[in-house]
């Protein structure tokens, strides 16, 4: 399948982020934008084909998405390819009893990133190819200090490294960094970021801003969904898959039959659940969009051309001590919130409180559980 730049690349302007001043944001891929679930895991499959393209069948795989935005990119590649398959994603979120490997993401809002390292000498002597799964790579600078860290600690030269992901903007300089230390690369669509620069630049940045709101009168139907496959630390891809199907069962179980529009909303970096539970649910006949909250500090603009008309401020589920957001909302018959949050207390009363601003009346709220 070929893709052209206007199906997968938005031009949108940071926040107050002078390293690099504009964002690629992707309609089709369900974090800032709703889309309907089904449409972007159709994306994701696509990428997943060109993974299997490049390892032989049947070769253990150790895949590795990016937090946040990629990390359903990276489920969905592990969960397309056969044999076995294990699963991690990096993460900015503090994980009990692991040691855990450091790298930077320069150009990032939040810079420090981290990859739990629990049972990863026990599964990488078996593992003869890691992906780095991505939404996006610009220079590959990431995705190297991360290999970096990986080579520091562990044995590795018996593994094959490649990188996949939905946009390439790389330079001819560093494609050949690549092809000199002998990492694959696959994407779908190659990106001029010097040209989205200069299209994100051009906006007046005058669309709707709303500060941290708690007052709500809605009445959120809480449940608590056990069997929680945490991929923040490795797993195989096969155990969490299932469990997001088990969890994808009671969301349908939240949901009014007679809702006829529906909303599936992650939180930061838990993504792929809430997408299965979306293409579940579009499977029972609703019509379903999906996106999810976010780290990224986004400016918006009321240009129809622009992706992001409105950002509500919240504080985090999974820290409130922290400033998230989410954008675009809009009214549903029903919104079902799906996250794998610890304590999420405070900053679901901020979500509650902006998707009830966003003329919302019927809420649930899944929460994934270990136990």
């Amino acid at each position: 399948m070929n893709f052209e730049t206007q199906d997968l690349v938005r031009a949108a302007k940071r926040d107050n982020n002078p390293k690099r001043p504009y964002l690629l944001v992707n309609p089709t891929q369900g974090k800032h934008i709703p889309v309907m679930p089904h449409a972007a895991l159709a994306l994701f499959e696509t990428l997943a084909d060109a993974v299997r393209a490049a390892i032989p069948a049947g070769e253990p795989v150790l895949v590795i998405a990016f937090a946040e935005t990629a990390t359903a990119i990276g489920a969905a590649i592990a969960a397309a390819l056969p044999g076995a398959v294990y699963f991690m994603q990096t993460t900015r979120e503090h994980v009990p009893d692991t040691d855990s490997l450091y790298f930077s993401e320069t150009h990032s809002h939040a810079t420090e990133q981290r990859l739990c390292t629990r049972d990863l000498d026990r599964i990488l002597p078996k593992v003869r190819h890691i992906v780095f799964a991505e939404d996006e790579v610009t220079t590959g600078n990431t995705i190297l200090h991360l290999i970096d860290a990986l080579r520091a600690r562990y044995a590795l030269e018996h593994v094959g490294l490649g990188v996949a992901s939905l946009l390439n903007g790389m330079t001819p300089e560093s494609w050949q960094v690549y092809q000199d230390k002998g990492i694959w690369i696959r994407y779908l669509l190659a990106t001029d970021n010097a040209q989205v620069a200069a299209d994100a630049a051009r906006f007046a940045a005058d669309g709707d801003r709303f500060a941290v709101q708690y007052a709500h009168s809605l009445q959120a139907r809480r449940a608590q969904q056990p069997g929680l496959v945490d991929p923040r630390c490795v797993c195989a891809a096969e155990a969490y898959c299932s469990a997001c199907g088990a969890l994808a069962r009671r969301a349908v179980q939240l949901v009014p039959k007679d809702a006829a529009r529906v909303l599936v909303l992650g939180t930061e970096e838990c993504m792929y659940a809430g997408l299965i539970a979306g293409l579940v649910l579009e499977r029972a006949g609703h019509d379903v969009r999906f996106h999810a909250t976010t780290r990224s500090p986004i400016l918006t603009d009321k240009d129809p051309v622009y992706p992001l008309h409105a950002r509500w401020e919240l504080r985090s589920l999974y820290d409130p001590a922290r400033v998230t957001y989410v954008y675009n909302l809009d009214a549903y018959d029903h919104v079902c919130v799906v996250t794998d949050a610890r304590t999420p207390e405070a900053g679901l009363q901020t979500l509650l409180a902006a998707l009830e601003q966003a003329g919302n009346r019927s809420v649930s709220v899944l929460e994934w559980r270990q136990a």
